[in-house]
């Protein structure tokens, strides 16, 4: 673990500007105490003007973090006031705040990140507003907000194109223009729940056609790949067989499903576990055994995959079906 803690201390801080040899600016083994025990430490907390502004606890490497895991941190997040902690197993990094409710650690991170599978150009301009020289706890916190409205608009929308939802169904039978004439019971919802569901997936997938068509002919007029001026992104050179070719709306979840029936089929008696980050859905593949066979990567921005083999750096795949053939070699 010391060993662990120096790499943390040595590495990330110090890339992120922090004095780690000044005492007055990062403190080893911070003292938290709560109200039921006296003398609890924190691993590191980062400090200004003697006060601490990150508290950072540190767990064994390969430890997954979970909500277990969160246990201390949680408790001595509520002795100070510190807005900010990092929960870490030295590999994954996991951010947290309060931003449920005033001082009491939240349950999700705001941001969360794999140093060793996830492409550093997603994560890096999140980490980069913790630098020493433009840290801003009120800016952090602002930007964490819209990411989190931001999540839980994703994830309402994937589970209502799945299954449109009680709520959903009713705000459209109560639109002026359907005039059901009478109170909307559970029956109506239930009877309508299907064509809610038809007609959103309708107007995704054609919005999707329509940003492929886009993109299509604005590639006609540059290189492989451009840096968006207004947001840094990468446009790529051509549009997935998973958008372009699908007679099935496509989403990140319908492909998760895909990528569940491909296993199904490859793998006897497989399991995998899914990770929701606020850019990509990442799929971890093993047998039931626990042997790791590899990682999916589908990203948000444009359902785009990624698949790395255990022991192998992540490749592109032109569809669902390429996946195979990574599987078999």
């Amino acid at each position: 673990m010391s060993l662990l803690k120096n790499k943390l201390k040595m590495l990330l801080f110090s890339i992120l500007g922090y004095d780690v040899f000044d005492p007055n600016e990062f403190m080893s083994e911070f003292t938290c105490d709560v109200a039921t025990k006296k003398g609890e430490k924190v691993d590191y907390a980062i400090l200004k003007d003697g006060e601490p502004v990150i508290i950072i606890e540190v767990k064994r490497t390969g430890m997954k973090l979970q909500k277990q895991q969160q246990g201390q941190l949680f408790r001595y997040f509520s002795t100070n006031r510190c807005r900010i902690a990092i929960l870490t197993n030295g590999i994954t990094y996991q951010f947290f705040s309060d931003l449920n409710a005033p001082n009491v650690m939240d349950d999700e991170p705001f941001l969360s990140f794999n140093i060793l599978e996830d492409d550093p150009t997603i994560y890096s301009s999140s980490l980069k507003q913790f630098h020493k020289e433009i840290f801003d706890v009120k800016n952090i916190l602002s930007k964490a907000i819209y990411q989190k409205y931001e999540k839980v608009v994703e994830k309402t929308l994937i589970q209502d194109l799945i299954c449109p939802s009680d709520e959903l169904v009713k705000y459209f039978l109560s639109r002026e223009e359907i005039k059901t004439g009478s109170r909307i019971t559970a029956q109506m919802i239930q009877k309508h729940r299907d064509a809610t569901q038809k007609a959103m997936q309708k107007v995704f997938k054609l919005k999707i056609r329509d940003i492929a068509d886009k993109n299509s002919d604005n590639l006609k007029k540059i290189d492989s790949k451009t840096i968006s001026e207004d947001n840094n992104t990468v446009i790529p050179q051509s549009v997935p067989d998973t958008i372009s070719e699908e007679k099935e709306p496509v989403s990140v979840q319908s492909i998760s499903e895909k990528i569940n029936n491909i296993c199904q089929e490859c793998v006897p008696d497989y399991r995998f576990q899914q990770e929701d980050n606020s850019e990509f859905v990442r799929i971890h593949i093993y047998t039931t055994s626990n042997r790791k066979l590899g990682i999916v990567k589908i990203m948000k921005s444009d359902c785009s995959l990624q698949f790395k083999k255990i022991g192998s750096d992540y490749c592109s795949l032109n569809n669902v079906d390429d996946i195979k053939s990574y599987i078999y070699n």
